[in-house]
C-alpha cells in the first residue's frame, strides 16, 4: 500500500509514492509512459491571447490515459486576471471533465460561495477535489454533501488556519492528502494527518487508498 500525493507539480522518480503531478499547458503535450498526471489551466496564467491554444492543450493532454483529473483549474479573487475570465476558462474546464468523466482539481481562493454556485450546476455524480482547501467546517460539509473532495498538506502544520481546526471533525471518507510542493513530504503530511485523528498510519493509508479507488475507480 503506496502514500498517494493527490497534488504536486515535481514528480520525483525516485520514489514509490502515487503522485498526480499538475501540468500547465506549454511544450510537448505528449506524456512519459510512468506517472499519473492532472493537465488544465491555472487561473492565475490565463490571458485573452492564450486562453484558447491553452485549452486546446489541455484537450490533447487530458485524454490520455495517464490523465486522471483535469487541472489543477478554478477562480481565485487575489488575482488580477478579470474575474469574467476565469469564469469563462473554469466552465470550459467543466465541461471537458464530464465530457471525459474525469474529476476535476480546483484551486479556490476566497471564492468558495461562487464554488458552491458552480457545483449545484454541474454533474453532481463527478467528483471534484479541493487542493489546498483552507476554509473552515461549514463551507468543508456544504461541499462533502456535493460529492467534493478536500485535499491537505501544508496547512496541516499551521494551527492557525481554519482548514486545521476543521480537519478533525471532517468525514475522512471525503480527505486526500498533498505537498503541493510546500516544503512537507507525503510522510511527513501522512503522518500529522493520522496523529491529529489519533489513528495509526497503516490505517490512514488505508482510507486514502479507499478514497482514490471511489474517487478515480483505480486500484493504488
Amino acid at each position: 500500500m503506496n502514500l498517494i500525493d493527490i497534488h504536486t507539480h515535481t514528480r520525483q522518480p525516485e520514489s514509490d509514492h502515487i503522485q498526480l503531478v499538475n501540468l500547465f499547458p506549454g511544450g510537448d503535450a505528449r506524456l512519459p509512459e510512468q506517472g499519473w498526471y492532472t493537465a488544465g489551466q491555472h487561473p492565475w496564467h490565463i490571458t485573452m491571447e492564450n486562453r484558447q491554444a491553452a485549452l486546446n492543450w489541455v484537450k490533447e493532454c487530458a485524454s490520455q490515459d495517464r490523465v486522471l483529473a483535469i487541472g489543477e483549474t478554478g477562480l481565485d479573487k487575489t488575482t488580477a486576471v478579470p474575474w469574467e475570465l476565469q469564469e469563462a476558462v473554469f466552465t470550459a474546464h467543466i465541461r471537458l471533465a464530464e465530457a471525459l468523466r474525469k474529476p476535476l482539481i480546483i484551486h479556490c481562493v476566497q471564492a468558495y460561495s461562487e464554488m458552491l454556485a458552480f457545483r449545484k450546476k454541474s454533474d453532481l455524480s463527478l467528483p471534484w477535489i479541493f487542493h489546498w482547501f483552507n476554509s473552515g467546517e461549514q463551507t468543508a460539509r456544504e461541499l462533502i454533501r456535493k460529492n467534493c473532495y478536500l485535499s491537505y498538506g501544508a496547512s496541516l502544520f499551521r494551527p492557525g488556519s481554519k482548514a486545521f481546526r476543521a480537519f478533525p471533525a471532517l468525514p475522512a471518507s471525503n480527505l486526500f492528502m498533498e505537498t503541493d510542493d510546500a516544503g512537507y513530504s507525503i510522510p511527513e503530511v501522512y503522518e500529522k494527518a493520522a496523529a491529529m485523528r489519533d489513528i495509526s498510519l497503516e490505517s490512514w493509508m488505508r482510507t486514502m487508498a479507499a478514497n482514490f479507488r471511489q474517487c478515480f475507480g483505480r486500484e493504488v
